[in-house]
């Protein structure tokens, strides 16, 4: 058995299929839920081969596309040193080749072009928002408030669904006031996912921000539909708009190797919303809906920043702030900000400044980042830095009631807990009679859950729970009582 503790630690070359499950053996159902694996896997196993061939059908037809390919890679080579994506050429061209599915597409290609164009606010935009003519520019950022309220007119309605954006000034975090509030938002939350261990359920789920005759009256529709959105679409909307106004400056490339971390692996893991998906009802009570169309997502957003950064900013600027998150995680003190600088720098390294369009030119300027990503990715020393942020939560403090076999299972019970657990104290059997389980209808066994009580290394009482059972030998009749497995509870002792 192989215990792994991170989904990040967990490397295969290979498809993998898995089902989880409580297996104290192996009956008819669960060889019917092994059987549907199996069916499963062989079908993703020829989804996949179906893929491979597909891709090297459309490589030979790409053959006939050779020449025209070295023209476009020429045309890139030529605008490397300048500034990333001051040509369309060069730009089209890293999407063609090197850019994901939605920016190969064409579907967002205004979104991914915002940042070029400098628009004047409307006469709408100028009345309701004070900052929509302020020239002054924030702080981190290289344009102005003027000319990023500007963009904000003409960002996708699909990915920014929120529109006209003066409504909303908490989604886009409009004034000076909420400049930094979005980053605070992140901060709280990201420590909650950081902190969790794997598995735990504890914590609380994401709710949802929607509309109320007291609260975030501004989330209605222009039909009049009252919205709500998943509750970080407080820090990963305006950070996202930000970025499609102005990528090139070091605030939105900060912001984009945080809400890059937020979708990292360790994130993703542990992080559950209350309501799931984001299109649809959010709450029905309410009447409450969210804005989003069928397939998609603020991930999509995430995804073509990505692109983004790839062709419109500096790539020193992109080494730079890898860099930073690297060297962030040396000075930072709490363990786990030190986790999430890590995860910043390890997803900007992986999927921005390796993927950037004038990375093969210049990589040779960027052993101090290779070294740093080859230190902290899924290494040992990353799971020590991830472990080390993990908050355990105290078990909860209970009474132990007996069921009715106790009285008649304890003496028993307590002698082989205590082959296990050697410090034990005493056991209180819970159950109020046998728990017969079965292969088919044949008895495989009779078991009982008993808590086994003991003293922990800090002199605490504590209790855990554990089965034990006897084996069925036919006719009716069963064998010598026999530890049977360990359970997932903890629980300290009310005295």
């Amino acid at each position: 058995m192989k215990i792994i503790r991170d989904l990040s630690a967990y490397k295969s070359p290979d498809f993998t299929a898995v089902s989880i499950g409580m297996f104290d053996g192996v009956h008819l159902g669960h060889q019917s839920v092994i059987s549907l694996l199996k069916e499963k896997a062989k079908e993703k196993v020829e989804e996949t081969k179906e893929k491979v061939v597909n891709k090297a059908a459309n490589a030979i037809d790409n053959i006939a596309e050779k020449d025209k390919d070295k023209a476009a890679d020429k045309a890139a080579d030529k605008t490397a040193d300048k500034t990333a994506g001051n040509t369309e050429e060069s730009v089209d061209t890293y999407f063609f080749i090197n850019g994901s599915n939605l920016s190969k597409s064409g579907m967002y290609n205004k979104l991914i072009n915002l940042y070029k164009q400098n628009f004047e606010p409307s006469k709408e935009a100028l009345a309701h928002e004070p900052f929509a003519n302020n020239e002054s520019v924030p702080s981190g950022y290289s344009k102005s408030y003027k000319q990023m309220y500007a963009a904000y007119e003409h960002l996708d309605p699909k990915l920014f669904p929120l529109q006209p954006y003066y409504k909303y000034p908490a989604f886009y975090a409009l004034g000076k006031d909420r400049l930094f509030t979005p980053l605070a938002y992140y901060l709280d939350m990201i420590k909650m996912f950081l902190t969790a261990p794997m598995g735990y359920e504890g914590y609380e789920k994401l709710g949802i921000v929607g509309y109320s005759e007291t609260k975030n009256q501004e989330l209605v529709s222009a039909d009049g539909q009252k919205l709500a959105m998943q509750v970080d679409e407080l820090f990963r909307y305006p950070m996202a708009a930000r970025f499609f106004a102005d990528p090139n400056c070091k605030s939105s490339v900060w912001a984009l190797g945080m809400l890059l971390a937020y979708e990292s692996t360790r994130v993703t893991a542990v992080r559950e919303y209350a309501v799931s998906g984001n299109t649809g009802v959010a709450d029905a009570k309410a009447g409450l809906m969210f804005p989003y169309a069928a397939g998609v997502s603020p991930y999509d957003r995430e995804v073509l920043m990505r692109d983004v950064a790839c062709v419109a900013v500096d790539i020193n600027l992109i080494a730079a702030t890898v860099n930073d998150f690297y060297e962030m995680v040396e000075t930072s003190k709490e363990p786990h900000l030190k986790v999430l600088y890590m995860l910043a720098g390890n997803e900007m390294y992986k999927h921005v400044l390796t993927q950037h369009k004038d990375y093969e030119k210049n990589k040779g300027k960027f052993n101090s980042q290779l070294m740093s990503y080859t230190r902290y990715n899924n290494t040992p020393e990353y799971a020590e830095i991830v472990n080390a942020a993990v908050v355990t939560p105290e078990p909860p403090t209970m009474d132990l009631k007996p069921g009715a076999m106790d009285k008649q299972l304890n003496a028993q019970v307590l002698s082989i807990a205590r082959q296990k657990v050697p410090g034990a104290l005493r056991v209180v059997v819970i159950n109020e009679a046998w728990k017969v389980h079965y292969n088919g209808s044949v008895p495989t066994d009779r078991a009982v859950r008993a808590w086994v009580v003991y003293r922990n290394k800090k002199g605490k009482l504590e209790a855990h729970d554990y089965s034990f059972c006897q084996d069925y030998q036919g006719g009716g009749k069963y064998g010598a009582m026999r530890y049977k497995g360990v359970g997932l509870q903890t629980v300290y002792v009310k005295q």
